[in-house]
């Protein structure tokens, strides 16, 4: 019981630990600061402050969760800093690496969609095609072969002229 009362009584005088700083002027208007009174020949005021108490839910110090918790509320390191930056760099080079993907995916996007749009205005323009077989050959193909090529290059302006 006496040592429940005792760890109360210190717990109560520690949480209200004030500290004491003097604020010493001396004659020729130079301002110190000091945990002792001033001199005789000085100006001086006290400038009472009181320790704050520790945020509700703080772990005990000395472990590693209170470090952490420091680490993070207070500026960063030269190392941290760094570590952001080549994050940030990292990333933007990561964006452009799409963005120029996105675009040569476009230009053979486009260039698909000209040459299937061009081979369906051939086709359709009646005009007979001569082509070469395998052989060396020349043949001109039959309406039926025509309208095959037609389907081909009509599902060919669909997939690619999006």
């Amino acid at each position: 019981m006496v040592r429940t009362l005792l760890l109360a009584a210190l717990w109560v005088i520690a949480a209200s630990a004030q500290a004491q700083v003097y604020k010493c002027i001396d004659p020729g208007g130079k301002t110190t600061y000091s945990q002792s009174p001033c001199p005789a020949n000085s100006r001086s005021g006290a400038i009472a402050r009181t320790v704050p108490d520790a945020p509700a839910g703080a772990p005990p110090a000395g472990e590693s969760a209170a470090g952490k918790a420091a680490k993070a509320s207070g500026p960063k390191t030269a190392a941290d800093l760094e570590q952001d930056f080549r994050k940030r760099r990292k990333d933007q080079e990561e964006a452009q690496k799409k963005d120029a993907e996105k675009a040569a995916d476009a230009r053979v996007r486009d260039e698909n969609c000209r040459n299937a749009r061009q081979q369906v205005v051939t086709l359709e323009s009646g005009v007979p095609q001569m082509r070469v077989d395998e052989q060396g050959n020349r043949t001109i193909p039959d309406q039926s072969q025509i309208e095959r090529e037609k389907a081909f290059a009509r599902k060919a302006v669909e997939q690619w002229c999006k």
